[in-house]
């Protein structure tokens, strides 16, 4: 995991706002979804401010995963003689 805070204010922002890139890499297996998505969750909740949006977010991730496994794994076999 790697922090990072820009040095200087954006131009469209009066003020800099730190921010966590995360990266993190995950077999291409549905079943793991649940787990990852659980613990960046949980990652999520202690970096930001308390909001009702968090069931939002969490739906995002686990379909964003889903497509990307699926619609990703089906380009990358159509490319494999």
């Amino acid at each position: 995991m790697a922090y990072k805070q820009p040095l200087s204010p954006s131009p469209q922002t009066p003020r800099s706002v730190p921010f966590v890139e995360l990266r993190q890499s995950l077999p291409s297996q549905i079943a793991l979804i649940s787990s990852f998505v659980d613990q960046l969750m949980r990652l999520i909740a202690k970096c930001r401010n308390q909001e009702d949006s968090g069931p939002e977010i969490e739906m995002a991730l686990r379909e964003a995963l889903a497509n990307a496994m699926v619609h990703g794994d089906l380009a990358r076999a159509k490319r494999i003689p």
